[in-house]
C-alpha cells in the first residue's frame, strides 16, 4: 500500500473515531443532573405568573433550549430527555418556586456547558422582548 493511501486510512479512521468520541462524553450522573435540571426550568417556565418574576421564567425558557441543544449534541435522545424531564416536573407541578433549586442547577449548568451563562442570558432577553 501507499504512503498517500495509508495516511488516507489514517486520516478516515482518525475522523470516525473521533467522531464517535465527540458526542457522549457527559458520565450518566451528569446526564441525570443535566435532565433534572431542564425538568426544574421547565416547570418553573409554567408556574402562574403572579407567583414569580418574568426574569427567571424567561431565564428558565432560555435555559431549556439550551440545555436541550446541548444533551442533544452529547447523544441524548429526545424521549430519554422528555421522560427525565417529566418525572421531575410531576414531581414538583403545583409546588412555588423553588429558589434553591434553581441556584443549585444554575451553577451546575453553567459549569457543565461551556459558554451556557452568556448564551442563556442573551437567549432570554429576547424572549419577551426584554
Amino acid at each position: 500500500m501507499g504512503g498517500l493511501m495509508r495516511n488516507y486510512l489514517i486520516l478516515i479512521s482518525f475522523f470516525c473515531f473521533s467522531t464517535l468520541f465527540a458526542a457522549g462524553h457527559i458520565t450518566k450522573a451528569q446526564k441525570e443532573k443535566t435532565i433534572e435540571c431542564l425538568g426544574h426550568y421547565s416547570a418553573t417556565a409554567v408556574l402562574p405568573a403572579d407567583t414569580i418574576e418574568v426574569k427567571n421564567m424567561e431565564l428558565a425558557l432560555a435555559s431549556v433550549k439550551v440545555i436541550r441543544e446541548y444533551l442533544a449534541s452529547e447523544g441524548v435522545k429526545e424521549n430519554e430527555m422528555n421522560k427525565g424531564m417529566n418525572a421531575y416536573v410531576d414531581k414538583v407541578y403545583g409546588k412555588p418556586f423553588d429558589k434553591a433549586k434553581n441556584g443549585e442547577c444554575n451553577k451546575f449548568i453553567y459549569k457543565q456547558i461551556k459558554g451556557s451563562e452568556e448564551k442563556i442570558e442573551k437567549l432570554s432577553r429576547t424572549i419577551y422582548a426584554g
